[in-house]
């Protein structure tokens, strides 16, 4: 179908922005094929004027006649996407220098994006992040948007699959149409969840088919634009779709030092409180993901702007020592630890390091200590 010049001018009139954008974008896909000129040309525009108002995606706008009159059945990006709001560019998420050295190869390239193209070369136009839960992959997103100064859209994965399942590849190319319309970032969290390995038997044919889909769309995404892909099981990606990404990014749970940081940073005003148990905080919270880090500070926060006089035994007992998977002689390491460098008696070292106070004396004398 052509582009019909009555609807286009109804809806510039209307001031339907994200309207107007979505049926270019989709009507460009055709144009490629039969007008190629034309298709460049509405391209070209639509990157030169970006979108208005940060405010495009939000789910309380009223369904405009083109939604509800789409007679191809495809759902609106408003439905689908939610713009992240912008963060504080103080706030830069706690990485690995390896993984932050990425990211500033990310943003010099965008910066340096004319000098790339006089030579023939892009940008990196597609990420994939992997890493466990709760690493900083959203948040870095997000800190890529504000470092950018472009709107960052997410695709709700799984309100496309369970609404939408016989219609998801016209939803998904709705979505990329639209983000690929102006230069922003798509963020495509849980990525496993629609880009399966072809093989999975359990799988069915629509998911399949996304693969495919995904796989066109990252040969031809525009270097003015980001489209960044998360996971927490790589294991679970088709490897074509993977080797597809300009650059892989992958994120790990914080060291010791790092730790330390977080603490630092989620502690906040209050860190003078917390400096006496410092080295404690850093043992209990190691090998636990930033966002738990947080969650644990700003409790112990909450506990002493309470009940200050309970904070000490407070902290003792909401400190996260996870001894099931800690070894025996970890634990009573640590134990020791408790006694020899913080003061705690042996009987509240046993219940916290949960090992008996006869271990614990046992190993005070073998060390000298009693």
């Amino acid at each position: 179908m052509g582009l019909d010049l009555v609807s286009i001018v109804k809806l510039a009139l209307d001031g339907n922005d994200k309207d107007l954008r979505l049926y270019l974008a989709k009507h460009i896909r055709a144009l490629r094929k039969s007008d190629p000129t034309l298709a460049k040309d509405l391209e070209e525009l639509l990157k030169l004027h970006p979108v208005r108002s940060h405010q495009i995606m939000r789910r309380d706008v009223q369904p405009s006649e083109f939604q509800m009159n789409n007679a191809e059945g495809v759902s609106h990006p408003s439905t689908l996407l939610k713009e992240q709001p912008a963060i504080d560019l103080g706030e830069e998420p706690l990485l690995q220098t390896s993984v932050k050295n990425q990211l500033e190869q990310v943003l010099l390239e965008r910066h340096k994006r004319d000098l790339l193209i006089r030579h023939g070369l892009t940008p990196a136009k597609s990420l994939i992040f992997s890493g466990p839960p709760g690493v900083g992959k959203t948040m870095t997103a997000q800190w890529l948007s504000s470092k950018l100064n472009y709107p960052l859209y997410t695709l709700d994965l799984t309100t496309v699959m369970s609404s939408f399942l016989g219609k998801t590849g016209s939803n998904l190319r709705s979505v990329i149409d639209f983000a690929k319309s102006h230069p922003s970032i798509l963020f495509l969290d849980e990525i496993d969840a629609i880009a399966k390995k072809r093989t999975d038997e359990s799988d069915v044919g629509e998911l399949k088919r996304l693969v495919t889909i995904m796989l066109q769309e990252l040969e031809d995404w525009p270097s003015t634009g980001l489209l960044i892909a998360a996971t927490n099981h790589p294991e679970l990606v088709d490897p074509a779709l993977w080797r597809r990404f300009d650059l892989e990014i992958t994120f790990g749970l914080p060291n010791e030092e790092q730790v330390g940081s977080a603490i630092r940073m989620f502690a906040g005003e209050e860190f003078k409180i917390f400096e006496p148990w410092f080295k404690l905080l850093k043992v209990s919270l190691h090998g636990q993901s930033y966002s738990n880090i947080k969650r644990e500070i700003f409790q112990l926060r909450r506990l002493y702007l309470l009940k200050p006089e309970e904070f000490e035994s407070a902290l003792t007992s909401q400190l996260n020592y996870d001894t099931d998977k800690k070894t025996k002689s970890e634990k009573i390491s640590f134990a020791v630890q408790l006694v020899k460098e913080f003061g705690f008696t042996q009987q509240k070292a046993s219940k916290v390091a949960n090992v008996s106070r006869d271990t614990i004396r046992k190993r005070l004398v073998e060390t000298g200590e009693l």
